[in-house]
């Protein structure tokens, strides 16, 4: 046996056992670029079981290094890893800088895996605690009061009970036109009010008067229909119908206006007319 024959025995005695795939002769006659399609059929035989696929795609990628195809080569080792990791490159049948290449691919695919492996872990704790923040959500509004979520009441200046003094001026728009004012109070309830007013006059001729009116609306300006009676010393009583507003810019102060027509029963129709037209303008205090 010649020394040619035996060295390539000792070459060929480790792929014994890995003879179970095709190309590995060529591969060590160094006829790399004849075993490059041999191994990728291989590869892609479905007769081939995972384990010889792995091994053929190890025989590719160290053809494909011994031919200077480095970056094709570390492309195969990385991908041998990713679907064969369990399959290590035996340093006894590949040249050192070939196994070390192999060991650098292998580390690249297992540092891509952990920060794959930490990126879905990262988005899973993320899904949890915000499905665990929306529980706490849930729970918190299932416990809420009933108060916290009903429907805001109506004001309440408009459905309590409220007093306001008053002091208003007034005119006599027909005949000569008298005029005065008058102090007095009025009390009310939701849209209901109440008034007495005491109007000085000369000669003793001092007038009460009452009223019984209803508001409409709940806002600052509130139109009002009322009804008046009237009584005047040494002149007579009457009474009728007031149209009138309320304006209420700021909560201390309440502004009215009124137009009222009353007929009067007089003690001397000579001197008095039984029917006046007045109209009345004042402010009001709002106590409560």
């Amino acid at each position: 046996m010649s020394l040619r024959s035996f060295f390539l025995l000792l070459l060929l005695v480790p792929m014994a056992a890995w003879a179970d795939i095709r190309g590995l002769d060529l591969y060590a006659r160094g006829e790399f670029e004849k075993a490059l399609p041999v191994f990728r059929e291989e590869m892609a035989n479905p007769r081939r079981t995972e384990k010889e696929r792995a091994r053929a795609r190890i025989y590719l990628a160290a053809s494909m290094y011994s031919l200077g195809m480095q970056v094709d080569a570390t492309s195969q080792l990385e991908e041998l890893a990713r679907l064969h990791p369990e399959q290590r490159v035996d340093p006894n049948r590949f040249p050192p800088a070939f196994v070390k290449l192999a060991a650098q691919a292998r580390k690249t695919v297992e540092a891509e895996q952990l920060a794959q492996a930490e990126a879905k872990e990262a988005e899973e704790k993320r899904l949890a605690e915000e499905a665990e923040q929306r529980r706490r959500d849930a729970e918190a509004r299932r416990s809420r009061p009933e108060a916290d979520v009903r429907t805001p009441a109506e004001p309440e200046a408009t459905a309590s009970f409220r007093l306001r003094p008053e002091v208003t001026g007034y005119v006599d728009m027909l005949g000569q036109g008298s005029r005065g004012f008058a102090v007095g109070a009025t009390a009310g309830y939701g849209a209901l009010e109440a008034g007495v007013r005491l109007l000085p006059g000369p000669e003793n001729h001092w007038g009460v008067g009452l009223e019984l009116g209803v508001l409409f609306g709940k806002g600052m300006l509130q139109p009002r229909l009322a009804l008046r009676g009237t009584g005047v010393m040494g002149v007579g009583v009457g009474g009728g119908g007031v149209v009138g507003v309320r304006l209420t810019p700021v909560p201390l102060f309440t502004l009215m206006a009124d137009v009222g027509v009353e007929g009067f029963k007089v003690s001397d129709a000579s001197l008095y007319r039984g029917v006046v037209l007045v109209a009345s303008a004042g402010v009001g205090f709002n106590l409560f």
